[in-house]
């Protein structure tokens, strides 16, 4: 399972659960806890859904450098980002079943040759594009 965050977001949740639960705390970690609170809490799951339904335009737009603003709790952070790997792994099977047969077999042999699963691939891509892409604040830098 693949969680889509922002990079900074990531790595400040990483901080968060290694300073809570130790060194030995795992992202299957984070997903089992994450998976019991929504199971336990209807109130927590359907703040995350709605969260990462607010959220998924913004984050899945390669052309927006933005990541959307994100609660505060890391905790709730993570759920999110686990919400929207879901939907990222969805819209990723949905464009395989699209490429042709080339095309997919260079993808699958770039996974294999890097170890890397294709949700993770489809992540750094997009983190790589949205860093590339430029606030539309920020025209005037460019010119």
């Amino acid at each position: 399972m693949c969680a889509v965050l922002p990079p900074v977001l990531a790595e400040r949740i990483r901080r968060h659960y290694k300073l809570l639960y130790g060194d030995g705390f795992t992202a299957s970690d984070a997903f089992t806890s994450f998976l019991f609170e929504c199971i336990t809490d209807a109130g927590f799951r359907e703040r995350l859904q709605a969260k990462a339904s607010e959220l998924q335009g913004t984050v899945f737009d390669s052309q927006d450098p933005s990541w959307g603003i994100w609660p505060i709790d890391p905790e709730e952070c993570t759920g999110i980002g686990f919400l929207l790997g879901l939907s990222l792994k969805a819209a990723i099977n949905d464009y395989l079943a699209d490429l042709p047969q080339a095309s997919l077999a260079l993808l699958k042999k770039e996974a294999v040759g890097s170890q890397t699963s294709l949700d993770e691939i489809f992540v750094q891509m997009l983190i790589e594009a949205k860093s590339a892409a430029t606030d539309p604040a920020d025209w005037w830098e460019c010119n």
